[in-house]
């Protein structure tokens, strides 16, 4: 039987931040690696899309904003739209 490994959010967003950000640097108000954790825990718990991927953070945002780093607070859905577009 296989051992279960448990790893925590910050080990999710260590293994994101690695990634280049394709966005300009106008539109990086919300760090990539948070967008694309929010964008995955999102999609998990049923959003099908950008925008109820933010309506989604929206209703979990005091827990996010505690979990992740959003110095400028939850992405909005255009946000969502462009990172999962690219």
């Amino acid at each position: 039987m296989a051992s279960i490994v448990r790893i925590d959010l910050k080990e999710v967003v260590r293994h994101f931040k690695q990634l280049e950000d394709p966005r300009s640097v106008v539109n990086r108000l919300h760090p990539l690696e948070s967008v694309i954790v929010i964008a995955i825990m999102g999609v998990l718990a049923g959003a099908n899309g950008p925008t109820a991927i933010a309506k989604w953070a929206n209703m979990k945002s005091e827990i996010l904003l505690k979990l992740l780093d959003l110095p400028n607070g939850i992405p909005q859905k255009d946000v969502f739209r462009r990172v999962l577009a690219t």
